[in-house]
């Protein structure tokens, strides 16, 4: 048997036979899959056993037959028993799927599920609900599955010019580029935040800290370069100018030309990195553009695909990290609740966290705002627990709402890190404007 169906079959056993959860299922697998972390590989589970024929399919002997009802607003109101195994999460997502609904294409407007009784079955223990759920369809949405599914399908005319890493050694050190909160497409005008700000300037100011960077690696070796984008490179989220939670942004032109441009100006910025040395590629999604963003970094994927210099993680995790010699360096948006950010990497990373000496979390989204960054020195740095956080700077302007609100930017600025393998941080760049 094919080394891939043979994890693709335990995979499918896991899931559709023992009931598992998506990230039980990704642990269960670990041992095909040994070079990936826990995000990717569970990500990677979620897209092979969505296209198998067994998904969405209800077993007779777990989700027995109820009552649909079809409103005239296209709302659907279904009431079934459901029979599961002790310990399964009720998720919004499993309550879905246990009433035969695609989760691709519905959402839970509201779901009420009463303990009906339990029972052993087989040695395993089993609980049977009364449950409740309204969906209504995702009208218009576009999914992560349906990108992939274009992408996977897409095919184009011209290949790209492979790159060539000039500056390479095995044993030199790993620099690290964040960009954190571009904000591409967001309209300033000066005259009411103080500064102007569109998509012109975002791609120059880019483009400026990208070329001061490329600059510094003059006569310099680098094992690898990693280009993070630590989410909310898109202002907004759709043709209506809406951030992902639907809160209306001003906007320099329609969203294809945006797209368009942010595409255009990363695959570029990301060449220039590949001639230097091997780059990772990072994807972050943020609060302003979770959909577009994903679908950005996955088309900027597609113009690599055949560069084997140029590797990409476009998984939609919100918290990600990697492990540079001996410093874990862990990579999330930064709007999680402050409390959590120094818990979260110790809790996702406990292997590699157990074999580092340093540990930081790089963070953006609060764009310098005073009330966080008083708290902060001029490194931006706050130490808890032994683990570093750093709330990273953005070279974007302040909205009309920031600036009324009175949140006043700090320096404008691209950072960039130094790692040695042996000693951890060696030098923090500031690409200032």
């Amino acid at each position: 048997m094919d080394y891939n169906c043979v994890w693709h079959v335990e995979a499918e056993r896991l899931k559709f036979d023992e009931h598992l959860s998506w990230r039980e299922v990704a642990r269960g697998v670990e041992q095909y899959l040994p070079d990936m972390d826990e995000a990717t590989r569970m990500e990677k589970v979620r897209r092979v056993l969505r296209r198998s024929p067994r998904y969405g399919q209800i077993e007779q002997q777990d989700f027995q037959r109820g009552s649909v009802e079809y409103k005239s607003d296209g709302q659907i109101v279904s009431e079934k028993f459901i029979t599961c195994r002790d310990g399964i999460d009720m998720t919004p997502e499993y309550i879905l799927f246990a009433h035969g609904l695609d989760i691709e294409k519905w959402e839970v407007v509201s779901y009420k599920n009463n303990f009906w009784n339990s029972q052993v079955k087989g040695g395993a223990k089993q609980i049977s609900y009364q449950s409740k759920l309204t969906a209504k369809p995702k009208s218009g949405s576009v999914t992560f599955s349906d990108f992939d599914r274009y992408l996977n399908a897409k095919t184009f005319t011209n290949d790209k010019p492979l790159t060539t890493a000039l500056q390479y050694d095995p044993n030199g050190e790993t620099l690290e580029i964040d960009l954190p909160d571009l904000h591409a497409g967001l309209l300033a005008w000066r005259m009411e935040t103080g500064g102007d700000y569109d998509l012109t300037i975002a791609r120059d100011r880019f483009f400026s800290c990208i070329n001061d960077a490329t600059d510094r690696c003059s006569g310099r070796k680098f094992k690898k370069i990693l280009f993070v984008t630590l989410g909310d490179l898109l202002h907004f989220d759709n043709d209506k100018q809406e951030t992902t939670k639907g809160t209306f942004q001003q906007a320099d032109g329609r969203t294809a030309k945006i797209f368009d441009c942010v595409l255009d100006m990363l695959i570029d910025g990301i060449t220039m990195l590949a001639n230097i040395a091997p780059v990772e590629v990072i994807y972050l999604s943020g609060n302003h553009d979770r959909v577009m963003g994903y679908a950005l970094m996955r088309a900027v994927e597609k113009a690599f695909v055949k560069d084997e210099n140029v590797q990409f993680d476009t998984a939609p995790d919100p918290q990600k990290y990697r492990l540079v010699g001996v410093t874990l360096i862990g990579f999330t948006h930064g709007d999680m609740p402050t409390k959590n950010m120094p818990s979260w990497l110790q809790h996702r990373a406990r292997k590699e966290y157990g074999e580092s000496k340093f540990a930081e979390i790089h963070a953006g989204h609060f764009h310098s705002i005073k009330t966080v960054e008083a708290k902060r020195d001029f490194n931006q740095t706050d130490d808890v627990g032994g683990i570093v956080i750093r709330y990273l700077p953005t070279i974007c302007n302040a909205s009309y709402w920031e600036h009324q609100q009175g949140y006043v930017s700090g320096m404008q600025s691209v950072m960039s890190f130094v790692w040695s393998e042996t000693v951890g941080l060696r030098e923090m760049w500031y690409s200032s404007l």
